[in-house]
């Protein structure tokens, strides 16, 4: 099941979004066009004649009397800018800074990548699950899941590291016609956090790493965060790691069916 962005998140990156200002780094002229308008000429289509393309920033829309174009700041970038999906687009202007005003080739991610891809697999793992603790300090839908289960702690999240995946890890790779990115997604594929199918192996997870016992982490545990009939997941083989190797020395061990237990 693929993690949807949660609408509240999606207005607020279109309410706080200067429409004005993305549209005008695209190298499109604007004038004032009414009280509360501007008027340019259109990106989507050979707007030779009189110019049609209106922005409308209080409402945080634009349209196209011509060709009918339409939509708000993240339709806006998708579509110019040739992004990969709405997701991309979104994920743009969640980060905000430069980079959202900044057009770039749809083949070069603005979106910076976590992973180095000479990095041996320790220090691959160990960059993704960064990657995902950092996506689940900033989800407040992945830590509502865990406020839900009595596991909304900062103390015990920074412990363990705990993640999340949103999908969005893919979206800063390099692209897959490039050698990085071909490295990347074949290397991630192997340590099973990627399926041939493109998409990461965790998706829409709360994800636990599990340690070897030099404390590397050699595997993840994923928990469904939204409802779904596979609620526990596994990277494909034999299971590797344990996530927390201290409890060994205590004198009493509570052992339970997954990481996540019912």
């Amino acid at each position: 099941m693929a993690w949807r962005i949660p609408e509240s998140d999606i207005e607020r990156v279109k309410r706080t979004t200067d429409l004005l200002a993305l549209v005008r780094s695209r190298g499109i002229e604007l004038k004032p066009h009414g009280s509360k308008d501007f008027i340019g000429r259109c990106p989507f289509h050979d707007d030779k004649d009189n110019p049609n393309f209106i922005v409308s920033p209080a409402k945080g829309l634009f349209h196209c009397m011509a060709c009918g174009a339409a939509g708000n700041a993240i339709q806006f970038v998708e579509r110019h800018d040739g992004l990969s999906s709405f997701r991309h687009a979104f994920e743009l202007l969640n980060q905000g800074g430069a980079a959202a005003f900044t057009p770039a080739p749809a083949s070069v991610p603005r979106l910076p990548c976590p992973l180095d891809p000479a990095a041996d697999d320790a220090a691959l793992f160990s960059q993704v699950t960064a990657y995902y603790h950092e996506r689940l300090e900033q989800s407040a839908t992945a830590r509502a899941y865990l406020r839900s289960r009595g596991l909304d702690s900062d103390e015990l999240i920074d412990r363990f590291q705990l993640g999340f995946a949103d999908r969005t890890l893919g979206l800063r790779l390099p692209d897959k016609n490039r050698q990085a990115g071909q490295t990347l997604r074949s290397r991630l594929t192997r340590l099973g956090l990627w399926r041939d199918s493109g998409h990461e192996h965790f998706n829409g997870c709360i994800v636990v790493p599990l340690r070897d016992e030099t404390g590397n982490v050699v595997s993840l545990y994923g928990r469904r965060a939204q409802k779904s009939e596979l609620k526990h997941l596994y990277p494909p083989g034999p299971h590797r790691g344990l996530l927390n190797r201290e409890a060994l020395a205590s004198d009493e061990i509570i052992l339970c069916e997954a990481v996540f237990d019912e």
